[in-house]
């Protein structure tokens, strides 16, 4: 995700992230793509369960095996598989709309096509061409067609702004660095309408940014001239080819980009009807009225909260704060799902998800990892993780236990703490800053710009006490933004380690009140005997994320009394607003890759999703970007690794954030049910292979 996450990682806690990111993470976890052109046949039929989980011979059974209930905390922050961008929406879309191609089993760099029947590439890897199953319909009944498939995506990268998934799709057309239309605007618009064709330069990227006037501006994309404006979608069109007839759809983008299938295998790419769309006040695909519906916030999208995807299940309703609804597509154009209904229900108290585990009134529950051992008392059958097999490999231990529990794959998810470097608070009514001033009360807007402070929290943060008592110490430090397999990770890594003088010392270099003194010297006054306080906000029912801020919390008071951080848990719609609103001064919340490469971690950290949320100057942005781009048009992995090398660097001396830990699996599902993909590219489950006994 990729995206926020909800939960803290899939199968450890379950995952968003945002990222988005949201819902319950499953209890599964998603595998990655391949970057290798696919031609073989999807399957027909509701596949076979995978990997090899033990028969169950005896022991609990299915209350209702037609219907699959998961309890989690969180919901979607809506239902546009274009626009919505962490985990809660992101399993409800990737069960209810389809991509071209798919995750194959448990790999994370391998695919397959699904409403494409095979592709191919061209030689010079530009141009992907697609010949699209035949038959497939949508929940309306309408036809999925070819000029279907171009406007999902000519749609989402021209609605795209600041909230959405689409920065993944618009570097590959539009060049390394490229990360929302508005750049591709404010180029035809400084240079001419003829430049719109041209691939975006490092140098009008970084005079178009996202501190451009028209980022996330929806006004200001309006008043844009009508001529620009429909240059940039004609030529966006002209980078598709579809053939309804032939059933054929061909892209092409700016450059050979490796990660491509990878990219839009994720539910972000999905199929949409367009007439259907713009029946619902979406829209329509022309190219005269596209700025009326660029960075299209949740609450004035038309399609927020209902669906017509080609999936094998179809949204039956959404009752927020309550529940959402799937039902069986019955008309799938594969054999139909086997479960008949899935509920996703939000209980945010583990107590209330524990007692209804005990009565088989779930399925499946997400469990914080303070609470394992209460699951772990239950289990009848243990499953290890195989690498080789790419699987688990299971045991049954007690036919009399109903549970089933799966270890050790190292996670894709992870839970970190993000400083906001400016707050947004115009009107002074931001109640997470306090008082809004350095006065003991709260603090100043700008309180994470002095490096000093993003270091001292740092130091104040305990890895050792949140890998052993809420990991029971099944978790390591992250040697880096990046995770463990990836080019990048050097166990020499410079890492911030808990040191309370180090986290004293820190706070007295700071100087807030700008006059030039560090505050430990500054007889004025300043943050050490002044003193502030703030709020860390995290998604209301995350126990773990809520644990973090309290011990973070408890640490800078314990370097000063005068210093306090108070605990706001918010509905997981309303953090994700404070958040993409930059209202929240620091933040606790998940990643969830979309690729499984270093780009997909570097780039939304330090230079769009989380970089934009957190307000980082575009001076400091501009030190990791010329590393961020040679690193991904490097092919050399040792070279590549030396390159993040240094970017790992730069990364530690900014302090933008305070990078968790990495987790390995730790999941329970009742022994009963089976058919789960273990994919941790998936925003949880992926119901259509899924049965119960």
């Amino acid at each position: 995700m990729r995206k926020l996450s909800i939960l803290l990682s899939l199968f450890v806690l379950a995952s968003m992230i945002l990222a988005a990111c949201g819902g319950a993470a499953p209890a599964t976890e998603a595998p990655q793509a391949t970057d290798e052109p696919a031609t073989a046949e999807p399957t027909e039929a509701a596949p076979e369960p995978e990997g090899t989980e033990a028969p169950t011979t005896g022991g609990p059974t299915s209350k209702d095996p037609t219907t699959f209930v998961s309890v989690s905390f969180g919901e979607p922050d809506l239902l546009d598989p274009a626009l919505d961008y962490e985990t809660a929406g992101g399993e409800v879309l990737q069960n209810v709309y389809e991509t071209l191609v798919t995750y194959s089993g448990n790999e994370l760099s391998v695919f397959e096509p699904l409403l494409a029947e095979s592709y191919e590439v061209s030689e010079d890897g530009m141009t992907y061409s697609f010949q699209l199953q035949q038959g497939v319909k949508f929940h309306d009944g309408a036809d999925m067609t070819a000029s279907d498939v171009v406007y999902s995506f000519v749609r989402g990268m021209l609605q795209g702004g600041g909230s959405s998934p689409q920065f993944l799709i618009i570097e590959p057309f539009y060049g390394v660095g490229a990360t929302d239309i508005s750049e591709v605007v404010h180029t035809a618009q400084a240079n001419g309408i003829e430049a719109v064709a041209d691939n975006l330069s490092e140098e009008e990227l970084g005079a178009a940014g996202s501190d451009s006037v028209l980022y996330d501006d929806v006004e200001a994309m309006k008043a844009v001239d009508p001529a620009v404006l429909t240059a940039v979608c004609e030529d966006l069109y002209s980078r598709f080819e579809a053939d309804d007839a032939a059933g054929t759809v061909s892209m092409t983008l700016a450059l050979p980009w490796a990660p491509f299938i990878s990219t839009i295998a994720g539910y972000w790419s999905s199929v949409m009807d367009q007439d259907w769309t713009a029946a619902q006040g979406g829209w329509d695909g022309s190219c005269e009225t596209w700025q009326d519906f660029y960075a299209m916030q949740p609450e004035n999208n038309p399609i927020y909260d209902t669906t017509n995807g080609t999936g094998p299940f179809m949204l039956d309703h959404w009752t927020p704060g309550e529940e959402i609804v799937l039902v069986r597509n019955d008309n799938y154009w594969r054999e139909p799902a086997r479960l008949e209904r899935v509920v996703l229900q939000q209980v945010d108290e583990w107590s209330t998800r524990f007692a209804m585990m005990q009565a088989g009134d779930a399925d499946y529950v997400v469990v914080p990892p303070e609470n394992w051992s209460q699951m772990d008392a239950l289990v009848g059958e243990t499953c290890n993780w195989d690498a080789a097999a790419v699987d688990y490999v299971c045991e049954v231990t007690d036919e009399s236990q109903p549970l089933r529990l799966t270890l050790g794959r190292s996670s894709n998810t992870r839970t970190d703490i993000f400083f906001n470097f400016n707050v947004s608070n115009a009107d002074n009514s931001n109640t997470y800053l306090g008082s809004g001033q350095l006065d003991g009360n709260g603090i100043p807007a700008d309180f994470f710009t002095d490096v000093h402070v993003r270091k001292a929290f740092n130091y104040c943060f305990d890895w050792d006490t949140y890998i052993a008592d809420i990991f029971q110490g099944e978790a390591i430090q992250s040697k880096g933004l990046i995770i463990e397999d990836m080019p990048g990770w050097n166990e020499d890594n410079p890492v911030y380690s808990f040191d309370l003088a180090k986290c004293e010392e820190e706070f007295k270099l700071a100087d807030l009140d700008k006059d030039g003194v560090p505050a430990g010297e500054d007889p004025e006054g300043d943050i050490w005997t002044t003193g502030f306080r703030l709020s860390g906000t995290y998604n209301q029912g995350n126990t773990t994320r809520q644990t973090l801020v309290e011990m973070l919390s408890l640490n800078i008071n314990t370097v000063n009394e005068l210093f306090i951080m108070e605990s706001v848990g918010l509905p997981w719609p309303a953090f994700l607003r404070s958040v993409n609103a930059r209202l929240a001064p620091i933040f606790f919340v998940g990643w969830h890759e979309d690729i499984h490469d270093p780009h997909n971690w570097y780039v939304p950290y330090l230079v769009t999703f989380y970089a934009q949320r957190q307000s980082i100057p575009a001076e400091i942005q501009n030190t990791f970007i010329p590393l961020i781009n040679a690193g991904v048009l490097e092919s050399d992995p040792e070279a590549r690794n030396e390159i993040y090398r240094e970017l790992n660097q730069l990364v530690y001396d900014a302090a933008p954030g305070i990078i968790g830990v990495l987790a390995t699996s730790h999941g329970h599902m009742p022994r009963y049910v089976k058919g789960i993909k273990y994919n941790q590219n998936y925003s949880g489950f992926y119901y259509y292979t899924m049965y119960e006994e």
